[in-house]
């Protein structure tokens, strides 16, 4: 059974991108899927996509064999909790602090506001330098370190699938070596994975499969 499918999918352009034309892709456990492209944009939106953050001008998208509703965003929460993605445009709430952003999910789910940093999470925290800025805002903490923070919120959530785009240019550098050791730590439980980099180590580290986006095409090179 496929994690993500998407049948029949037609995204509008974006951008300077070319949009993507009637496709369909499947993604199953231990997947490791590196995008070859020449458009930036669609690889990004494609990302996007996967992770429900844009909808189809027509497709179908199912999750865990469950066909999801995109019309209402509200549809895929269930879906975005079970979902990494490390990319340029992932936020943090402002008006949060790094505690309540990380844990801002288990209260929506859980319907609680007594909750606590299970032991993963804490230790990433302690790896990615930001445990003890956890009663900081975003506005309060150094790019660096609000990129640590969703960082560690989209592996803390033991994700179904993680997405990542150019995660060489997101993950602060003194931390990437130990993100690449965390993520295989991940991958070897099958976690299958989704991502455009231009990191040859990371290519290679991940990859078991291909994906080729070219003038508006997606097609599957392994």
């Amino acid at each position: 059974m496929p994690i993500i499918k998407l049948i029949d999918y037609t995204l509008e352009p974006e951008g300077a991108g070319n949009g993507l034309n009637d496709f369909s892709f499947s993604l199953f456990s231990g997947d490791g899927y590196s995008i070859q492209t020449d458009s930036i944009d669609d690889a990004a939106f494609f990302l996007k996509a996967l992770v429900t953050l844009v909808s189809p001008r027509k497709g179908t998208y199912c999750f865990n064999d469950a066909e999801i509703d995109l019309s209402d965003y509200r549809n895929a929460l269930p879906c975005k909790r079970r979902m990494g993605y490390i990319a340029s445009d992932a936020a943090l709430i402002s008006n949060r602090t790094v505690r309540e952003n990380l844990l801002f999910m288990r209260y929506f789910h859980e319907d609680s506001l007594l909750l606590t940093l299970d032991d993963h999470t804490a230790e990433l925290c302690r790896k990615f330098d930001i445990f003890d800025k956890l009663e900081r805002r975003p506005g309060e903490l150094h790019p660096h370190d609000i990129k640590n923070t969703i960082t560690v919120r989209e592996l803390s959530k033991y994700p179904d699938v993680l997405v990542m785009e150019r995660p060489e240019d997101f993950i602060d550098y003194a931390k990437f070596s130990l993100f690449m050791e965390t993520v295989k730590a991940m991958t070897q439980r099958n976690l299958p994975v989704v991502f455009y980099s231009s990191d040859t180590d990371f290519i290679e580290s991940f990859s078991n499969k291909k994906l080729k986006i070219s003038k508006g095409r997606l097609t599957s090179l392994s």
